[in-house]
């Protein structure tokens, strides 16, 4: 088998809408499909007929979730021995409108959670970090305290557009990143040295 690696002659990003779904290998449909359901919020919905394997499709919150059955998991027992909540690790985000609710809720569950707070010049995020049935973390934050600000000036955030696959996508040259911030970071570096009080 021969593989062709094609260079791309522009560091041109992608033409990218969105995040579409997150798949998880689960050990059973059924009981990560409450979960998502009755912690989360999620709703079933229709999934291709097609498929010759177990799953079931999620959406909500602009974003599906895929779980797919995969019975090799089973070997891995999660439940007897919890992974420790570690909010270092790989994890799933959502934003809340309250986060004292969602540990509340939590507590009503009995489900067990570790909390984080992040600050940045004088903005605080809270983070409830906890696991799905089969281990995989979930944060819930009040994350939108904190604005986005691209590193670079050529890269700008596209907006969250809900339900506009329909529109044309305008692409922007994000450039290589680096190359721009190097050259930005050089130059206000230079300007300051400049500066004369």
């Amino acid at each position: 088998m021969i593989v062709e690696i094609e260079e791309v002659s522009s560091c041109q990003a992608l033409p990218l809408l969105s995040l579409n779904h997150v798949s998880l290998l689960v050990r059973d449909v059924w009981n990560s499909l409450r979960f998502y359901e009755d912690v989360l919020g999620f709703c079933l919905v229709k999934r291709p007929s097609s498929f010759n394997f177990h799953g079931a499709w999620l959406y909500n919150y602009g974003v599906g979730i895929h779980l797919l059955e995969n019975v090799a998991m089973e070997d891995y027992d999660a439940i007897n021995e919890p992974r420790p909540i570690n909010p270092k690790d790989n994890h799933i985000s959502f934003q809340c409108t309250d986060v004292e609710v969602v540990k509340r809720r939590l507590e009503e569950m009995g489900m067990r959670y570790v909390t984080a707070v992040v600050e940045d010049n004088g903005i605080k995020v809270d983070q409830v970090f906890f696991h799905d049935p089969d281990g995989y973390m979930i944060e819930i934050c009040n994350c939108d305290n904190i604005p986005l600000l691209p590193i670079s000036s050529t890269c700008p955030l596209k907006p969250h557009n809900i339900g506009t696959s329909h529109n044309k996508f305008t692409p922007t040259n994000c450039g290589c990143g680096f190359t721009e911030t190097a050259e930005m970071m050089e130059s206000l570096s230079k300007d300051m040295l400049n500066f004369s009080f």
